[in-house]
C-alpha cells in the first residue's frame, strides 16, 4: 500500500502578493484530506434540477445506499468528489447533463487509535460533528481548545487532535508534543494506502496556537512520542488548556481516618492523597501502592510513608485509578476494597485479581 506524507491544510497553495486583492484562483484550492464516506453517514444527494431523483440516504452497515433509478450502490471508502463523479457517470443513462451535488448532513462517530505517551492509550470514540451555540460552547467538555475560541453564534464543530488526546485522559509529563505523528487512510483516487504527517502542538498549550490542531478522521492513528526527561511545567499547561482534567480519582484504604475513593488534584502525589483521606493513623505499617497500567501490567510498591521527594519512587505522582493501602492488615484491606469494588472505577480488573494484587 502507498504510504506518503500529507499536507496539513492544502494539496496546493496559491501565491498571494502583498496587495489586498485575492486572486480568483484561491477558490479552486482543494482540501488535502477529503472526508471518506463510511457506514453511519447520512448523505443528501441532489441530481441536477430533477427533484424527483434527489434523495437523502444513510450508509448502511454494508457500506451501501439506495438512490432513485440506480437502486443499491456501494459507496464505502469514497470521498464526496469521487461519489459525485461516479453518480454523474451513472446518471447519464437517464439524464443528458447530470450535475450531482452531495453533502454529508450527519456524520458517523469517529473511532481513533491514540498510542504512546498519553494517560490511557487505546481506541477512543468521538462524535463525528457537534452543532452548538455560543452559550453552550464553554459548557461542552467535548470541545477542543480551538473550538472554544470560535466566536460564531452557531457552528458545526469537528473533532481535532486535541479532542482525541483529551479523550485518552490527556498527556503525561513525558509527552513529546513537538512530534505527534498522524497516520491516515488515503482516498481511492490516490491509491488508498496510508499517509502520514507530523504535528507540533506545543504552541497550542503555551499560547493557544491552533494552526496544527487539525481535524481528525475515522480510523486515524495518533502517536505521541516519549521524551527522555520529564517536563514538570507540561502538566500544568495541559490542565489550563483543558487537554487534561483538573482532578483524578484514586482509592485510599487501611489505616487512614477517612478511607475510600478520593478526588484529588491532577498534580497530587501519594502523600497528598493520604492527607485528603484524613491522614494516617498511628501504628500504620508500610504503604502499598498499586497502579493498573494500560498494558495489563501492575505496578506494585511497598514503601515507607514519606512526605519528602515529591514525584519520586516512594512518593509518586498519582494517576487516575491508583490504589493506596495504608497498613498491613490483610483482613481490613480486603473488606474495605470489596465494599467499594462494585464501582466501575476499576474497569476490567476482577475482584480476585485486585485482592491478589493487594495481598501478594
Amino acid at each position: 500500500m502507498a504510504f506518503n506524507n500529507f499536507s496539513l491544510l492544502k494539496i496546493h497553495s496559491i501565491e498571494i502578493n502583498n496587495s489586498k486583492k485575492i486572486p480568483i484562483e484561491y477558490l479552486d484550492q482543494s482540501p488535502s484530506n477529503d472526508y471518506i464516506i463510511g457506514p453511519g453517514d447520512t448523505i443528501n444527494i441532489v441530481i441536477s434540477r430533477d427533484l424527483e431523483l434527489s434523495t437523502t440516504a444513510t450508509v448502511d452497515g454494508e457500506g451501501t445506499i439506495y438512490v432513485p433509478k440506480l437502486n443499491r450502490l456501494y459507496v464505502n471508502g469514497l470521498t464526496i468528489n469521487e461519489l459525485n463523479s461516479l453518480l454523474n457517470e451513472a446518471y447519464t443513462k437517464f439524464i443528458k447533463f447530470p450535475e450531482v451535488q452531495s453533502v454529508i448532513t450527519e456524520y458517523r462517530p469517529l473511532r481513533v487509535f491514540v498510542d504512546g505517551e498519553v494517560v490511557n492509550p487505546g481506541l477512543v470514540t468521538l462524535e463525528g460533528s457537534l452543532s452548538i451555540t455560543v452559550e453552550n460552547k464553554l459548557k461542552n467538555e467535548n470541545l477542543s481548545f480551538f473550538n472554544k475560541n470560535n466566536s460564531n453564534n452557531s457552528n458545526v464543530y469537528f473533532p481535532t487532535v486535541f479532542d482525541a488526546i483529551r479523550a485518552s485522559g490527556g498527556i503525561t509529563r513525558f509527552s513529546n508534543l513537538k512530534s505527534i505523528q498522524i497516520i491516515r487512510n488515503d482516498n481511492i483516487s490516490n491509491g488508498s494506502g496510508k499517509k502520514t504527517t507530523t504535528l507540533n502542538l506545543e504552541g497550542l498549550l503555551s499560547f493557544g496556537d491552533s494552526s496544527q490542531n487539525i481535524r481528525i478522521y475515522d480510523k486515524d492513528i495518533i502517536k505521541i512520542n516519549r521524551n527522555k526527561e520529564q517536563n514538570q511545567n507540561l502538566l500544568s499547561k495541559a490542565i489550563i488548556s483543558g487537554i487534561n482534567p483538573k482532578f483524578i480519582n484514586v482509592f485510599v484504604f487501611g489505616r487512614v481516618n477517612d478511607p475510600g475513593p478520593k478526588n484529588v488534584s491532577r498534580a497530587s502525589v501519594l502523600s497528598d492523597a493520604i492527607d485528603i483521606a484524613g491522614g494516617a493513623k498511628t501504628l500504620r505499617g508500610p504503604v502499598t501502592f498499586i497502579r493498573f497500567n494500560s498494558d495489563g501490567t501492575i505496578d506494585k510498591r511497598k514503601i515507607s510513608f514519606t512526605r519528602n521527594q515529591r514525584g519520586k519512587f516512594k512518593n509518586p505522582n498519582l494517576r487516575d485509578g491508583d490504589l493506596i493501602v495504608v497498613g498491613d492488615s490483610l483482613l481490613t484491606k480486603t473488606n474495605e476494597v470489596i465494599q467499594e469494588f462494585t464501582s466501575p472505577f476499576f474497569g476490567i480488573f476482577s475482584t480476585y485479581g485486585l485482592i491478589k494484587a493487594i495481598s501478594d
